[in-house]
């Protein structure tokens, strides 16, 4: 029985990995539609961060050690996401780029930032076994390399 719920497990995590390759793939192919490729895959990255720092904060609760983590990590998209804005305003000035992706590379830079710091949370702080830290360590890659094909479109 235990073996079938980590397959589940992972078939599911393998599931949750497909908008993000779809949404690469999308907007390579119809750029036309960018923005709101771009929109739907930051919202899907958000929600899925999301879930994660759910299961970290439950993680932390019943490990007994101190939530403060887990819901700072919650906030982090949106503590990195503010500075990002002034460096993202300092791109458009001088460069004169980005005209129509507005807050997206921000965005985007927030998200991946996140996703690597929560990646070094459970390496750090969950203690769980090795086959799921190595499905972890493959998706968050993953979702990296999405993240940096998506900042990669807006730059082309």
């Amino acid at each position: 029985m235990c073996m079938i719920l980590q397959e589940q497990s992972k078939l599911l995590s393998y599931l949750g990995l497909l908008p993000f390759i779809f949404s690469c793939i999308l907007i390579w192919i119809i750029p036309s539609l960018a923005i709101y490729i771009l929109v739907g895959f930051i919202a899907y990255s958000l929600l899925i961060y999301i879930f994660l720092t759910g299961s970290w904060w439950g993680f932390a609760y019943s490990s007994g050690n101190s939530l403060y983590i887990p819901i700072l990590l919650f906030f982090s998209p949106f503590l990195i996401f503010i500075p990002s804005i002034f460096m993202e305003q300092l791109i458009k000035d001088n460069f004169n780029l980005l005209q129509n992706y507005n807050l997206i590379p921000s965005s985007l830079v927030a998200l991946i930032c996140s996703y690597e710091i929560g990646h070094f949370y459970e390496l750090r702080k969950i203690k769980l076994n090795s086959e799921y830290m190595n499905l972890r360590f493959q998706l968050t890659f993953s979702v990296r390399i999405c993240h940096l094909l998506m900042i990669a479109f807006i730059f082309m």
